[in-house]
């Protein structure tokens, strides 16, 4: 029987058993194949959910306002601190004023230093300066905010003034930077594993050059000769992928769990790969694994 570009009857059929066929037919080599695509799509879901989990929590940060710090003078009465803290209050934009003593201060930083308190050992509480923490609305523009935090700084009762938007805004753009980065070692990792996994199916396509020899002899052409072959590396490599985010969950469960212990805001705000996301590296284990069947059988010299 001569099997020509129109395969037989039931093409679809055909296609997927002659895959699952060769995949049997190779165990050692299709097992090399699902564990470096496995691994690619494992190293570019670890990047993308650290990169999402990133933004997510600079995010979240930036929607609950500008938290502002005005230190003050250390010599300043209770008379002047309540006066310069009822003026703050009365700004249209804030949302809240609250004092912070020496003593709370000190209390604030051996809480949040752990272990390492004792490195506070023979400091006194006074060596921290007293502060008045403001919250401001989300909605100042950075024009307005330069100009309040400047007329903040000019008071004879302030010290110094420090807000968290400024560095969430260099936080910000240390993210862009490695989201460049991410994107050159994804890159990178995808060039590897074509590479890689072109190499196996190579490797497939001479362990099996008799097998696909007496095909070409009896008239297998086209696609019936070639489907089968990207088929099953696009199988190998749905199988390859979605055994990566298994892991990748796995890791994720076990490890979100102990860190929103340790840092409760991450409860919140920390979560896996949105559904597109995980589609999208599932269709690219896909596309990577027909992708080095491809290459396999253009080293091979086996494409028709």
């Amino acid at each position: 029987m001569r099997l020509g570009p129109a395969g037989p009857s039931h093409p679809a059929t055909y296609y997927l058993r002659r895959a699952l066929d060769s995949a049997r037919a190779t165990p050692l080599v299709t097992s090399v194949t699902v564990t470096s695509i496995a691994v690619s799509v494992l190293f570019a879901g670890a990047i993308l959910l650290v990169g999402a989990n990133a933004y997510r929590l600079v995010a979240h940060w930036g929607a609950h306002g500008v938290d502002v710090s005005v230190y003050l003078k250390p010599d300043l009465d209770e008379a002047a601190v309540v006066g310069l803290r009822h003026r703050l209050s009365e700004d249209p934009d804030t949302l809240s004023v609250s004092y912070v003593s020496q003593e709370e201060a000190w209390q604030f930083l051996a809480d949040n230093l752990g272990e390492s308190a004792q490195l506070l050992d023979g400091l006194e509480p006074s060596v921290l300066p007293p502060s008045l923490e403001i919250a401001l609305s989300s909605a100042i523009d950075e024009k307005s905010l330069r100009h309040k935090l400047d007329a903040w700084l000019a008071l004879a009762e302030v010290d110094d003034v420090q807000y968290n938007r400024a560095w969430t805004e260099r936080l910000g753009n240390a993210l862009g930077v490695v989201r460049w980065v991410a994107w050159a070692l994804g890159a990178l990792a995808l060039m590897a594993s074509a590479v890689i996994v072109g190499a196996t199916f190579q490797l497939a396509a001479f362990t099996r050059r008799e097998e696909m020899e007496v095909m070409r002899l009896v008239g297998a052409v086209g696609p019936v000769y070639w489907a089968p072959v990207l088929l099953g590396g696009a199988l190998q490599g749905l199988l390859g992928s979605v055994g990566a985010l298994a892991v990748l969950g796995l890791v994720f469960g076990l490890a979100s769990g102990p860190l929103a212990d340790e840092v409760p805001v991450l409860a919140s705000t920390v979560g896996f790969l949105a559904v597109g996301q995980c589609l999208t590296l599932v269709l690219w284990g896909a596309g990577l694994g027909a992708a080095g069947s491809w290459l396999g059988m253009q080293g091979s010299g086996s494409w028709r």
